[in-house]
């Protein structure tokens, strides 16, 4: 792919999780309950924290707060993130908690995978229609298409039972759903030998790829996502923090960017290394395969994954304060 069409890609697969992170505001908001209880509690803590904050400042009661040289603050923001995604992304070694991602994107990616399979067109096109390579297949999307049609036919009848006619519905249901499992099956060799590529691949990103951009990551982030600026007004408010931290107020800010600089690089190494293996020589895939491999969708997954994994490693660092709703919040 060339870097235009992969800078596209990248876009595509952000433009997904914004709408992921966006649908969860809705569910979040729609079923979020509180009492005044509670909100009592959450006050309390509040002020204790602000009384703990106060506690800490190291100038004297009412005296104005020290001047913030932001450039410094952007300097010690960057070495700290560079720092702590340095020891998150080590070379040649995969950390235990990306191991885990890595494990879960897999399965996410085989569901994707069958997902894409059950549809007639190509994901990703305007319609275009596969080509059915195997007997089970071409059946399955024919009685998958025409289930009303048929169903209504079964109703036209006159049964000596009800029991007949439910009896008819549900065989129907089973051969339809023999023929999904028999020709699912005859693409799981390709699947397996896909997650197989893709697990490589992404160790290969995690542990030789990214590790010696850690530090250009950290900066890219830094300064883009102005996150010296918040900080700053933190401390010329005189809220005094052990250390530079990235604050409640611009993780929105943060999350952007660290996703966008994140998939940018996802997306130019695997796309490139997975084309490459599914490609070669001796290569068996089908062409439908090889558009899967492209699906924005599986770039979207595997970046809310670690994205998400960074970010609980970050605020248990003490380096990234999170908003109480962080994974249901856009922005």
């Amino acid at each position: 792919m060339s870097t235009r069409d992969k800078m596209s890609l990248a876009d595509a697969a952000l433009e997904l999780r914004d709408e992921q992170l966006r649908a969860r505001v809705v569910h979040y908001k729609a079923d979020l309950e509180t009492s005044p209880e509670l909100d009592a509690v959450t006050a309390q803590v509040v002020a204790e924290l602000k009384a703990l904050q106060h506690a800490h400042r190291v100038d004297a009661p009412g005296a104005p707060a020290p001047p913030v040289d932001r450039a410094q603050l952007e300097i010690e923001l960057i070495s700290s993130l560079k720092g702590l995604l340095g020891r998150l992304f080590r070379p040649g070694e995969l950390s235990g908690v990306i191991e885990r991602k890595v494990a879960e994107a897999s399965k996410r990616f085989a569901r994707l995978f069958f997902e894409s399979e059950l549809c007639e067109r190509i994901r990703g096109t305007a319609g275009e229609h596969k080509t059915m390579r195997f007997p089970a297949q071409a059946l399955y999307h024919v009685l998958s298409r025409n289930e009303a049609y048929v169903t209504r036919q079964l109703e036209a009848f006159e049964y000596a039972s009800p029991d007949v006619l439910e009896d008819a519905k549900t065989r129907m249901d089973q051969i339809t759903k023999e023929l999904r499992n028999e020709f699912l099956s005859s693409t799981t060799p390709e699947l397996n030998a896909l997650v197989r590529h893709l697990t490589e691949v992404l160790v290969a990103l995690f542990t030789v790829e990214l590790p010696p951009t850690v530090g250009e990551l950290a900066w890219e982030v830094v300064k883009e996502g102005r996150l010296a600026d918040a900080e700053a007004g933190s401390r010329k408010a005189g809220r005094a923090r052990l250390g530079p931290t990235i604050g409640m107020d611009a993780f929105g800010r943060f999350r952007a960017t660290f996703e966008r600089k994140f998939l940018q690089r996802l997306v130019a190494y695997v796309e490139d290394a997975m084309l490459e293996r599914v490609r070669g020589k001796e290569s068996e895939f089908r062409s439908e395969t090889l558009r899967f491999v492209a699906d924005p969708q599986i770039f979207s997954d595997v970046c809310e994954l670690v994205c998400e994994a960074v970010y609980d490693y970050l605020h248990n660092d003490g380096f990234l304060d999170l908003p109480p709703d962080w994974r249901a919040k856009a922005g």
